[in-house]
This record gives C-alpha cells, sequence and structure tokens, in this order.
C-alpha cells in the first residue's frame, strides 16, 4: 500500500501505470522512473505518458519505498481494479470521509508542484500529459490557493 501511495501522491503515477509497474523501469542510480510506451501486453495511455520521472529531489520516501519494495519483487503485477481497492482500504483506514481513488492522489501530486512553482512545461512532462492545457489548470489553481491564503492572513502581516 505504502509504494501505491508514493507511486500515486509523489510521482504522479497512474493507476494502469503502478498495476504494471517492473522494476527494470527504475533507475536506482540515476533515481528515475521510466514509464515505457509499451512492455508486453501493457500500453501507456499516450505517447506522453512515456516519460522517465525523476525522483531524486523529492522526498526521501520515495526512494526508500521504491527500493524497499523492488528488493523483494520484480514487478506490481496487479490489476487496475485492485489498486483502486487498497486506495479506497488506505482511505477507510485513515477514516477520510471523502472518496478517494488513485486519480485524486495523482491530481495532489499535480497540484503540489505546481504549488511549489513548476512550470506548465515541467509539470506536463513530469505528470505524462498530451496537452500543455492541462498542466495550466493546475498552475491556475495553486494560484487560486494562495490568493485564498493570502486573504486568511491579510491582517496577521506587516
Amino acid at each position: 500500500d505504502r509504494l501505491i501511495f508514493v507511486c500515486a501522491g509523489h510521482l504522479g503515477m497512474r493507476a494502469s501505470e503502478i498495476a504494471n509497474l517492473r522494476k527494470d523501469w527504475i533507475d536506482f542510480q540515476r533515481q528515475t522512473v521510466n514509464v515505457p510506451r509499451k512492455d508486453g501486453d501493457w500500453k501507456s495511455k499516450t505517447d506522453a505518458s512515456a516519460r522517465s520521472i525523476p525522483y531524486g529531489d523529492l522526498r526521501d520516501r520515495v526512494a526508500v519505498e521504491l527500493s524497499r519494495y523492488f528488493d523483494y519483487k520484480d514487478s506490481v503485477d496487479v490489476s487496475r481494479k485492485t489498486i483502486f481497492t487498497r486506495v479506497k482500504n488506505m482511505a477507510d483506514r485513515a477514516d477520510m470521509t471523502q472518496k478517494v481513488y488513485p486519480h485524486a492522489l495523482r491530481a495532489t501530486c499535480a497540484f503540489q508542484l505546481a504549488e511549489a512553482g513548476m512550470n506548465a512545461q515541467g509539470l506536463r512532462q513530469f505528470m505524462g500529459w498530451a496537452q500543455l492545457n492541462t498542466a495550466q489548470k493546475y498552475i491556475r489553481q495553486a494560484g487560486k490557493a494562495a490568493e485564498e491564503q493570502l486573504k486568511q492572513i491579510k491582517g496577521k502581516l506587516w
């Protein structure tokens, strides 16, 4: 479950990418997950989905979980549905009231990267989106969140 959380929530991977993740997709030396265009029967969603996801500058948790999992296994090799079920079970254990699913974790990753200042092109490449406007949507949302935060602290400044 930790691997699923890290891959979706920190690396922005799709449920199908996680379900088909293999040890040979990971370059532990360069600290990247290399999502191929095609691997056996599995095919990425779009050409843009085939990408290299760097994780070396992210939290150490990513490297730890990838190493921990793939020290013992060569692939995740579960169904996309199983990924959804495990995310739901994690949310239930955390007593979360809102519906949580893998794409929500992916969206959280995108929002956090946009909020941290990643530009649209970098966000598009990291997330594997075909269209730049998808990245721009997250950047606009992050800007709106910053505006709301400023409103909340308005009287506390200087």
